[in-house]
C-alpha cells in the first residue's frame, strides 16, 4: 500500500507541461526542460506523428461472458499486476498500439500481449481524450483453460474503453478497460484493467 501511494505521487508531481508541443526527436532539450510548466496550449496536447510509452498498473479478472462484466470483485476474483505499452498516433484521431501485461500470479513472466486500433476525441479545451480500441492478441499464462487458473496458450480478440487526462503535452494520466474473448471454445474470457502514467515523446 505505502508502495502505491508513493508511485501515485510521483506520478502527479511529474505531470507538469510544456510551452510547445515539442516531440523529442525533434528537440530533445525542450522535451525535458518544461516538464513543471502548465501553460501549453491546449490544441497542441495531441498532436499528429505522437510516439508514447504507457507505464501501468493492472488488474485482470476471468470472466463468465460480456452480460456477467459488472458482476467482478477486483478484491477476490483476478490478479494485480503491471503493464507496459507503446502508441503511436499518424493522426491526432488515429493510431496503434500494444501492450504486454505481467500479472502476480507466479506463471510466465508475460502473460498476454495485444495489439489494438485506437480512435480517440481530442477534447482540447480541457485535455480530454475518450478513446475507442480493437485488435487482439495473445495469452501466455493464467485464466485461460477450462480451471481459470490454469496455463492458457491461445488466441483472442479484443476490444476497449479508455480516458486520457493530459496538463500538458509531455505527461499524460489515463485508465482504460479492455475486454478479451477467447477464441478457444471453453476457455475463460477475460477482463484487463490499466491505470496510471503515459509520457509522449
Amino acid at each position: 500500500m505505502k508502495k502505491t501511494v508513493l508511485v501515485s505521487a510521483t506520478i502527479l508531481m511529474l505531470t507538469g507541461g510544456m510551452a510547445n508541443a515539442v516531440h523529442v526527436w525533434e528537440d530533445p532539450g525542450a522535451w525535458s526542460s518544461g516538464v513543471f510548466v502548465y501553460n501549453v496550449p491546449p490544441e497542441n496536447r495531441f498532436t499528429a506523428n505522437e510516439l508514447s510509452l504507457d507505464l501501468s498498473g493492472s488488474y485482470i479478472a476471468p470472466q463468465r461472458g460480456l452480460q456477467h462484466l459488472f458482476e467482478t470483485d477486483i478484491r477476490h476474483r483476478g490478479k494485480w499486476g503491471g503493464n507496459v505499452g507503446v502508441n503511436y498516433f499518424f493522426l491526432p484521431y488515429l493510431g496503434i498500439g500494444g501492450n504486454i501485461n505481467m500479472s502476480a500470479n507466479g506463471g510466465s513472466f508475460v502473460d498476454q500481449a495485444l495489439g489494438n486500433l485506437i480512435l480517440r476525441w481530442a477534447i482540447c479545451p480541457i485535455g480530454l481524450a475518450p478513446y475507442i480500441f480493437g485488435g487482439g492478441g495473445r495469452g501466455f499464462d493464467s485464466f485461460g483453460g477450462v480451471d481459470r487458473f490454469d496455463p492458457a496458450w491461445q488466441w483472442f480478440a479484443d476490444g476497449g474503453v479508455g480516458l486520457e487526462w493530459r496538463p500538458n503535452a509531455t505527461t499524460g494520466i489515463f485508465a482504460d478497460a479492455t475486454y478479451m474473448w477467447h477464441l478457444k471454445e471453453g476457455s475463460f474470457d477475460q477482463l484487463l484493467l490499466r491505470f496510471r502514467l503515459r509520457l509522449v515523446f
